[in-house]
């Protein structure tokens, strides 16, 4: 799988000059940030964006491993013999027009698998994305080359989603809210021959992913898929379409996939220790913090400790953990004590902490600062949430390194749900996901996270 992921050289065929067309914006994608030889292949250019273009992959020179092929679907085998002769070990197709629109598709389809079994070719799609490493800043895709805009936001969180449009769309809404950064999206469509077990395989190998999620409406070998979850050792977070019967329909449409047994697959995932998620975000957002916090601690039971400028928020904040299976710790008569050193005298302390008070008479940094370093020394606590307005004095002053650290050496996971204004608040989350903080901006999203780590 080399091949897909770290290419020496990638023909591009189907290319063109046209920055309103699809071929485009695959060839931009790569002159962005790919090191290594790019080849556009289309007989109507001499050149593209300064690059020679080649009438045809016969003529594309050395080195070459991967083509993306983006041309009618019906031109597609003959191309993929062309590349297999060419001696090309892999083949993207992100044309769509297979399986997925009947039966004439669907034999176009089992010609692309016949092909690559008679040629010893690897077959990547047909009808996806392909693949987007922001690591190794490598984009071999369609995706609007507006993704570059606000910078490919490194992360440790790979994605295999068995969809085009959508994980193109949702990489770009990420990266430009600064929610989340990843490490590779593999965007793998109708799995003609590469599927969700042969990329979630080299996934658990690649050391720049540190949790998995997937988004897929049928799994090709249920048997596989399950035993590499159970020796996987990275977290894995499972988002299933087609679970209603109109979602099962709908599924075989997109990607041609039959749905299964939601319940069977439900109960196997759970004895394979995989986290079952139930929209997109959610699956991105359980990643995240699972890839932040591996590991839990033996003992955690759920009790989390909740910091906060709002007794409303802390409010809400409890209800909603209650409904996660999650609860309010009870905190030590000691860790009180610690807190009353910068609460003022008419304000008793109490999880949910209301820092407000304490920030009105102690600041802000002493005021989080004192609060987390007690909560991280109480053994009745197994996680913290804290709550942030971005944009006011107090925000500016807090010291969220200090907290990562402390939080680490208690072997503490804590978590932040933020709010304020726009840019500093996408500055505060790229920030704190650069030192390893789970950052939110709804409730429900830390708390949906935090019992995915602590479960």
């Amino acid at each position: 799988m080399d091949f897909f992921f770290k290419p020496k050289g990638v023909a591009v065929i189907g290319a063109t000059g046209n920055k309103n067309k699809v071929g485009y914006s695959i060839v931009k994608n790569l002159t962005m940030g790919y090191k290594g030889e790019v080849y556009p292949v289309n007989p109507k250019y001499d050149e593209i964006e300064g690059m020679p273009c080649y009438p045809s992959v016969e003529e594309v020179p050395d080195p070459v491993d991967l083509a993306i092929i983006f041309v009618p679907a019906s031109k597609v085998p003959d191309i993929v013999k062309q590349c297999a002769g060419r001696g090309i070990k892999g083949v993207m197709i992100q044309s769509a027009g297979f399986a997925e629109v009947g039966k004439r598709g669907i034999a176009l389809q089992e010609e692309l698998v016949q092909i690559a079994r008679e040629k010893r070719i690897r077959v990547w799609g047909p009808n996806c994305m392909g693949l987007v490493d922001a690591v190794n800043k490598n984009v071999f895709s369609f995706v609007s080359p507006s993704i570059w805009d606000d910078g490919l936001l490194e992360g440790n969180v790979s994605l295999i989603v068995q969809s085009g449009l959508l994980s193109a769309g949702f990489l770009i809404d990420m990266m430009s809210h600064g929610t989340m950064g990843i490490s590779k999206a593999c965007s793998i469509g109708n799995k003609a021959d590469v599927d969700e077990c042969d990329v979630l395989e080299y996934l658990i190998g690649d050391p720049q992913t540190g949790a998995v999620g997937l988004y897929v409406e049928a799994v090709a070998n249920g048997k596989r898929f399950l035993e590499l979850c159970r020796q996987a050792e990275k977290p894995i977070v499972v988002l299933k379409g087609g679970k209603s019967a109109g979602g099962a329909r709908a599924a075989m449409s997109h990607t041609a996939s039959m749905a299964g047994n939601v319940h069977v697959i439900r109960g196997a995932l759970r004895q394979v220790g995989v986290v079952e998620a139930h929209d997109f975000q959610q699956m991105a957002d359980i990643a995240k913090a699972m890839a932040m916090y591996p590991a839990k601690e033996a003992q955690s039971s759920g009790r989390v400790a909740i910091l906060t400028f709002s007794g409303a928020a802390g409010i809400v904040s409890t209800d909603m953990m209650s409904d996660r299976g999650l609860k309010l710790a009870e905190l030590s008569g000691k860790t009180i004590e610690a807190l009353k050193a910068v609460f003022p005298e008419w304000m008793p302390p109490s999880n949910p902490v209301d820092l407000w008070p304490a920030i009105e008479r102690s600041g802000a940094q002493r005021a989080y600062g004192e609060a987390v370093k007690a909560i991280c020394a109480d053994p009745g606590v197994d996680a913290i949430f804290l709550h942030f307005f971005i944009g006011g004095v107090a925000g500016r002053q807090v010291d969220i390194p200090y907290f990562a650290q402390t939080a680490k050496k208690a072997g503490k996971p804590i978590f932040i749900w933020a709010l304020g204004k726009r840019e500093e608040l996408r500055a505060f989350m790229v920030e704190t996901q650069r030192i390893g903080i789970p950052t939110y901006r709804e409730i429900g999203r830390v708390i949906d996270a935090m019992a995915g780590v602590l479960r």
